[in-house]
């Protein structure tokens, strides 16, 4: 009985706060939710496959999380491994407290369904059209503490033909949004000193490994970002910078702009997306280089 009560109240908190998602708060998740400083994205579990399918999906919830929390957020790719001393080690390397800091695992469901569609000519009868919908769910844990404190729900119904590339349009992804709304839920409830207000925000990133060869960089950002345009991806690709400033959103304090190419002075080669969110949304401003209209600028002296 007492469970329920609990699922009933985490409800009613998300009904005023996002609509279309649920949430469960388990015992801990008020007591912990107003120290939390820091979100830590563990790698996402997804209910289809193929090729690089994952990989995608933990480059939306990343950039989902940088967005709903400021850049307050450790994404799964800075992390060693998965296993709770791994996150630990990796907050302190970052210079996060462990101690205000919770986990998010995001999992996406995929079911699908027959529906009647709609038919003008009420002599024939209505056609039928497969749906999907996506199922996503975040799991909140404590660093440090194995039990769930936490959980939060969204559903978003797509075509079943629907394409990733959508977003390029302006549109998003049907999965990409459910887990938006799951994310929205999760930190306003668990986290809501940090909770932040949406602004799209789109830091293409190459991954290190991949950066030092031009046939890796496409191969790389076509199967991460198959929404870029292809005079997008050729840009970064053929440029010795590591990131591609598509929606600055939250980093537009470091006097960045769409269509700028950025890179780190020095060759640091750590710095991420995630790492330089993270300095704008303490008030910094990290040395960045900035090339814009063939031009290359220091920001950030």
């Amino acid at each position: 009985m007492a469970r329920a009560v609990v699922t009933i109240f985490g409800a009613a908190v998300l009904a005023t706060a996002a609509c279309g998602a649920t949430v469960e708060m388990r015992p801990g998740g008020a007591a912990y939710a107003p120290t939390i400083t820091t979100i830590v994205e563990m790698p996402p579990v997804i209910d289809w496959t193929g090729p690089s399918a994952q990989e995608r999906m933990q480059r939306l919830a990343g950039d989902s999380l940088i967005e709903v929390t400021g850049g307050r957020a450790v994404l799964a790719d800075e992390l060693p491994g998965t296993s709770d001393s791994n996150v630990q080690m990796a907050l302190r390397v970052l210079g996060e407290d462990a101690a205000n800091a919770l986990t998010f695992s995001v999992s996406v469901g995929l079911g699908r369904r027959l529906v009647e569609g709609a038919n003008p000519l009420h002599s024939f009868h209505d056609p039928k059209r497969f749906i999907v919908d996506y199922f996503a769910r975040v799991e909140v844990r404590h660093v440090g503490a194995p039990d769930i404190i936490g959980i939060t729900e969204a559903v978003e119904t797509g075509p079943i033909n629907e394409s990733e590339t959508r977003q390029g349009k302006g549109e998003k992804w049907s999965a990409a949004t459910a887990v938006d709304e799951a994310l929205d839920a999760a930190v306003r409830t668990f986290a809501p000193r940090i909770y932040t207000e949406r602004r799209p925000t789109l830091i293409v990133e190459v991954p290190v490994i991949a950066a030092g060869d031009l046939a890796r960089k496409l191969e790389a950002l076509q199967r991460i970002y198959p929404e870029l345009s292809v005079a997008q991806t050729q840009a970064l690709a053929e440029s010795r910078e590591r990131f591609l400033v598509v929606e600055p959103g939250h980093l537009a304090k470091l006097g960045v702009a769409a269509g700028d190419l950025l890179g780190v002075p020095g060759g640091e080669t750590r710095a991420s997306r995630a790492a330089l969110a993270r300095a704008v949304a303490r008030g910094g401003k990290p040395l960045v280089a900035v090339v814009r209209g063939g031009q290359r600028y220091i920001l950030g002296l």
